[in-house]
């Protein structure tokens, strides 16, 4: 028993050996016809998607001459990304950043040039830093970045249209074997289209730089404008304080004749009544001086209530070149009108560009279609067939040209802003009468007030002061002579504002920087003076 029971021990692993080595031969055998195995045509077909690929011949060739084209239109978009990078990237910028001491304030740091802001203010400080940190002159840089991007759009489009297409001609079943080959077909774009692409965006990146150029000169108006108000308010709130001085010295004389018994009380009421009314006046132009402030720094982009320091003063200018060249130059370097010529050479380029592309592109292909079913009565295979070329219908091509209504949409639209281009030069030369009117009227109201009516309104309240004090006049009169002083001294101020405010507008107008000289006043008597 003993022996039977150890021979069986000593079969099993003999067994189990030997199942164990014809597991791996026939495991072998099946990784050996796995590998040799031929794929399925199911795999091929709904797996793999292995198709036949087509005969390439000469169709596939590239258009030798299309490519210079693009690499031109291609081009156009390098230049303009290296005049944005340039140190001066708008040519004849209305206003000169390119200066040492310009661009020493444009590469303040931004702690450091808010710091320097709130001890005082200077006219060029403020354009550099607004040069730099306005959103809106930004953004309109910005556009000029997108319009550039339009380029390698337009040739790429056109690159991807010279590709291959590829068309199901027969019913694919998915069973079996593929019948059918792929045609091959490709599309030549007519070379002058992409031309005209590159030129029509070429007119919207100057379009965008125009717009660059408006939105600069909009802010450096703005900045002036409200540079000169700046200026303005502070003088006026130093005159009318120096008024004060001057009737706190009245009233001390009007008390003192009060109580020596030659006067009379209301002559003390009516100064202290001008007093209140003075320290009023003074209180809304701080007021308003908050809100230039508050004007200047929105401009900046900086907090409305941020610090800005005591502006500082400035030369005053006049032009040089009289009114009939002004208006040349508003005609040829106003941005609007520019910018409206741009839009229409645009739309002529659409227009012709359109009229182009009614006529459809030439497309060269060639299809190879397998038809093996046998008719009923045991005929031999259908040869195959082949379609060797796929040509445009001239025929329809005309009359689109000819009948399309959105080329004669934009042939109205055309007219219309021709129109309204000699509507936009109309009112160019009325701005520019007016503010040139406003520049003239304004100078001689400074010559006016500075040579004639304040000594004569300076020497009538020292007259009144010595005839008031020897009781010889009464108050009414010296109290007249000083509002009378108070009111030439500050339209004088006035004046000086809107003769500097005209200018701006003026070159606003015109569109660029105008040729100026000093300021040079004539007296009523013809004499001429700095």
């Amino acid at each position: 028993m003993k022996i039977g029971i150890l021979s069986f021990l000593f079969i099993i692993p003999v067994l189990l050996a030997a199942c164990a080595s014809g597991r791996q031969e026939i495991y072998q055998d099946l990784m050996t016809e796995f590998q040799e195995a031929q794929q399925p045509e199911y795999y091929l077909t709904e797996i793999a998607k292995t198709v036949p690929q087509p005969e390439v011949g000469e169709v596939s060739q590239s258009d030798n001459f299309l490519s210079e084209v693009e690499a031109k239109v291609l081009k156009f978009k390098k230049e303009w990304e290296a005049q944005l990078t340039s140190a001066r990237p708008i040519p004849e910028p209305f206003y000169d950043f390119s200066t040492p001491q310009m661009q020493e304030y444009r590469q303040l740091p931004f702690s450091v040039a808010n710091a320097r802001l709130a001890e005082a203010a200077s006219l060029e400080m403020l354009l550099a830093l607004a040069y730099e940190w306005n959103p809106g002159l930004s953004a309109a840089r910005e556009k000029v970045k997108a319009a550039i991007e339009q380029y390698p759009q337009a040739a790429y489009l056109d690159n991807v249209l010279r590709q291959y297409n590829a068309f199901t001609k027969q019913l694919d079943t998915k069973v079996g074997t593929s019948r059918h080959k792929e045609m091959t077909a490709m599309k030549f774009p007519f070379p002058d289209t992409l031309t005209l692409k590159g030129q029509i965006i070429t007119e919207d990146v100057q379009i965008a730089q125009k717009d660059v150029e408006i939105a600069l000169r909009n802010l450096v108006t703005d900045i002036k404008l409200a540079y000169y108000d700046y200026l303005f308010v502070n003088e006026s709130i130093r005159v009318n304080q120096e008024n004060q001085q001057l009737l706190r010295q009245t009233i001390q004389i009007a008390q003192t004749k009060y109580r020596a018994g030659i006067g009379k009380y209301h002559s003390v009421l009516m100064v202290q009544v001008e007093l209140s009314k003075l320290a009023d006046a003074i209180l809304t132009q701080e007021q308003g001086r908050e809100t230039i402030i508050a004007w200047i720094n929105t401009r900046l982009n900086r907090p409305a209530d941020a610090p800005l320091g005591m502006p500082q003063p400035i030369m005053d200018e006049t032009i040089l070149v009289p009114l009939e060249n002004v208006y040349t130059i508003a005609l040829e370097g106003r941005g609007e009108i520019q910018k409206q010529k741009l839009a229409i050479s645009k739309m002529k380029l659409m227009i012709q560009m359109t009229t182009r592309m009614a006529y459809p592109d030439p497309t060269l292909g060639a299809s190879y279609f397998e038809d093996r079913m046998k008719v009923s009565s045991g005929t031999q295979e259908m040869p195959p067939t082949f379609l060797t070329q796929r040509t445009l219908n001239p025929a329809n091509a005309v009359w689109f040209g000819q009948q399309d209504a959105y080329i004669r949409e934009v042939e109205i639209k055309v007219g219309a802003m021709e129109k309204m281009l000699a509507e936009m030069e109309n009112m160019t030369r009325f701005s520019v009468k007016q503010h040139h009117f406003g520049l003239e009227t304004a100078k001689r109201s400074i010559a006016l007030h500075r040579y004639t009516l304040l000594p004569q309104a300076q020497q009538a309240l020292e007259a009144a002061n010595i005839a008031y004090q020897a009781a010889q006049v009464d108050f009414l009169n010296l109290l007249d002579a000083q509002r009378t002083l108070l009111k030439f001294r500050l339209e004088e101020q006035r004046a000086i504002r809107d003769h500097r405010q005209h200018l701006a507008q003026l070159e606003r107008a015109v569109g660029k920087a105008l040729p100026k000289q000093p300021l040079k006043l004539t007296s009523d008597k013809g004499e001429k003076k700095e």
